[in-house]
């Protein structure tokens, strides 16, 4: 398989994947609460014990892969099978009460590790060089942001029931999803080196995961933030238009000529880029306008872009791929926690109380940036692009 080949495949599956993933961040809480009635309190309490759930289970597949690498392919097929049927009902099943949108939820967010850490560890394959893996990156983005744009565009509903919509989604989802098992069969790893992946099993670096995990608690947090802001702050911007901005400026920075030497290089431009959002957290202070919304979500995706190319430059195997998106998760859920103690036990911040937590956003953000200058961070690769 050629290189042109592989890299469209595994952008297919990403939006694919994206697409249930963006579905259940962005629509099902809508749905729940708006369409359902269902208590905000429970659904954000039910999406942060999935997310938890997801996470753990992120680890656990990792583990298993980087042991058995032969069964990344089905096990993704079956994943995306179960993902696919088990999205729709962690909606429609609102019904029967708490405790069976529960199962519904942890039915789907543990599946979904399955298609997740398979389809991220192929990174470090296909990534087998700099330039390879700052593409890659790219068309992650591009998906994540596409994806994204569905979901919140739907949101609404259109003339579409609750039903369709969602069973049109995991339709969607697992066709397009399905690209990532012919290419998992075609990386598997040789039979000669199977033994040394076992053996060798490079660990990511604590200060990029320390400054990883303090960065997108930051920069997580403050997205969640501009939600719940008086209304004077947006002059008038509804919830969808703030979410549209944020994903527009993710998406832009795809866009950006970002140049990736090495590992070394990698982690300097991530703490450059972690340092010019504390200035832009920093400037939200003041303003909160369009401009800035799509300032941060720039932040967001360059932080994120540079972040992930960096992955397969460090050598990642699954399970350092399982390990780095359970933390992630987790530092999502713990954003939405500093979003509530930002905001204490009202709906939308204070002017005092929001100044200082932009500034706490913006303090995050330089002590990411410090802790990726430390040095001796660099890894080996692994085995890249076979021969087509």
């Amino acid at each position: 398989m050629t290189w042109r080949r592989a890299w469209a495949t595994y952008g297919a599956a990403h939006f694919g994947k994206s697409l249930l993933w963006s579905g259940s961040d962005l629509l099902t809480l809508y749905l729940l609460v708006s369409i359902y009635r269902l208590d905000p309190m429970t659904a954000g309490t039910l999406f942060l014990i999935g997310l938890a759930a997801n996470a753990l289970a992120d680890f656990a597949v990792g583990n298993y892969l980087a042991r058995c690498p032969r069964r990344a392919a089905p096990i993704a097929a079956i994943a995306l099978v179960l993902s696919g049927i088990s999205f729709p009902a962690t909606v429609l099943i609102a019904p029967h009460g708490a405790a069976a949108l529960l199962a519904a939820t942890l039915i789907f967010r543990i599946a979904y590790a399955g298609i997740d850490v398979p389809h991220n560890a192929l990174l470090t394959r296909l990534g087998d060089t700099p330039a390879r893996a700052i593409g890659l990156a790219r068309g992650r983005t591009m998906g994540t942001a596409l994806a994204s744009l569905v979901a919140a565009g739907v949101a609404g509903g259109g003339g579409m029931s609750t039903a369709a919509l969602l069973w049109a989604i995991a339709a969607c989802s697992v066709l397009i999803g399905a690209t990532m098992v012919p290419l998992l069969i075609a990386f598997t790893p040789r039979s000669s080196t199977v033994g040394a992946e076992r053996s060798v099993t490079p660990s990511l670096p604590v200060p990029f995961m320390a400054a990883s995990v303090i960065g997108i608690v930051a920069l997580g947090a403050l997205a969640k933030a501009v939600l719940h802001l008086p209304d004077a702050w947006h002059h008038g911007d509804d919830g969808r238009s703030i979410l549209i901005l944020l994903i527009l400026g993710r998406t832009a920075s795809a866009l950006i000529p970002i140049r990736l030497r090495d590992a070394r290089h990698g982690l300097t431009l991530l703490a450059i880029t972690y340092a010019a959002a504390a200035v832009v957290a920093i400037g939200f202070a003041w303003n909160a306008g369009l401009a800035m919304l799509a300032l941060l979500g720039l932040a967001l995706g360059t932080t994120n872009l540079i972040g992930w190319a960096i992955l397969p430059v460090l050598g990642a195997g699954p399970r350092g791929y399982g390990f780095y998106t359970m933390v992630s998760k987790l530092a999502l859920g713990a954003a939405g926690l500093a979003l509530a103690g930002g905001l204490g036990r009202v709906p939308t911040f204070t002017t005092g109380s929001y100044i200082a937590f932009v500034l706490m956003v913006g303090a995050g953000c330089i002590v990411s940036a410090l802790l990726l200058l430390l040095r001796g961070l660099t890894r080996s690769r692994t085995q890249g692009l076979p021969p087509a």
